[in-house]
């Protein structure tokens, strides 16, 4: 009997192990293991007020909690970088406008990421339009009279933008080719400076998102001229788009969701279900929209077509510019 009880206890020691090991990887993955999502961009912001609405509709779906973590800095370069060092395990996403994605590759030298290989798309959430405004001080009131007072004004010719090597620096090149005004982009540190800036007449006018505008417009302190994107503003409908302007940018801003490349793609799948279904609730549309953010859900196939397609749209316009990666 002490035999066979010395036989049984050995062999009863490394199934225990095999157990305990088996059991390690699993609690790991315990599906009570909260989801992060990276915002690269100030919290209070529309991003992280878009992240926080996301956070709160997406963890009854996803069966555990889903939290905030704000990494601001460098056009979210910061958070870019959070994210290609996760594990690809779907626990860590990014909530990532187009200048992440698409511009950063073509201003900075060594962002640190290649989006196309580095990360995998997840889905869509949302698509919002951009503006141009001028100060109150300049009596133009369609984009024509702007044009035409900077070609008489080349000193005070000056847009402010929300960022160097940012979308609205190109575009601020690209209306200044197509209409020989004597454009100069100006760079602030965000939108919320420039608005200022524009309220006060130090600068003559700005572009940025068009909800940033929205208040000091409705104030009468800015007046919007022209809204970036493929519709009028159901917030103004009083003012057309570039293009019913004839000033034809083929682009609209967009915000995406991504996750680390080798994410399985069954757990991106489940991801960008529960996405779908929080961007269908009417209160999370109805939050986004009165910021001028559209809730705009599709595959991470086609996210990753607008991540290619912005790509290929903006990188001559940036050679063509003479912008010199920083």
């Amino acid at each position: 009997m002490p035999f066979l009880s010395r036989f049984a206890s050995a062999l009863l020691l490394p199934l225990a192990l095999v157990s305990l090991s088996a059991a390690a990887p699993a609690q790991a993955q315990s599906p009570s293991q909260p989801y992060r999502i990276l915002v690269g961009f100030p919290a209070g912001g529309t991003i992280d007020v878009v992240a926080r609405l996301l956070a709160d509709e997406m963890k009854e779906d996803l069966g555990a909690p889903v939290v905030i973590d704000s990494r601001p800095g460098a056009g979210g370069q910061i958070a870019a970088q959070q994210l290609l060092q996760a594990p690809p395990d779907g626990r860590t996403l990014l909530l990532s406008p187009d200048h992440t994605m698409v511009m950063l590759p073509l201003t900075v030298k060594a962002p640190g990421f290649k989006p196309q290989t580095d990360f995998a798309p997840v889905g869509q959430v949302a698509r919002y339009p951009g503006g141009l405004a001028v100060s109150t001080r300049v009596e133009a009131r369609s984009m024509d009279e702007f044009f035409a007072w900077a070609r008489n004004n080349p000193d005070r010719a000056n847009v402010g933008i929300p960022a160097p090597g940012s979308i609205p620096q190109f575009m601020v090149h690209l209306l200044g080719q197509q209409t020989r005004a004597p454009l100069v982009a100006v760079p602030y540190r965000g939108s919320a400076p420039l608005v200022q800036d524009l309220m006060a007449g130090q600068i003559t006018a700005g572009t940025t998102a068009l909800g940033d505008f929205l208040e000091p417009q409705a104030a009468g302190k800015l007046r919007v001229i022209g809204v970036l994107g493929e519709r009028r503003s159901p917030a103004l409908p009083q003012v057309p788009t570039f293009a019913e302007q004839g000033y034809k940018i083929d682009w609209e801003y967009w915000l995406g969701m991504f996750a680390p490349a080798g994410t399985p793609a069954a757990e991106v799948a489940r991801i960008n279900a529960a996405l779908a279904k929080a961007l269908a609730k009417p209160q999370v549309r109805q939050r986004m929209q009165a910021i001028e953010f559209h809730p705009a859900h599709g595959s991470p196939e086609a996210l990753g077509r607008l991540v290619r397609a912005g790509t290929e749209f903006w990188t001559p316009v940036v050679r063509s510019s003479g912008f010199v990666p920083q």
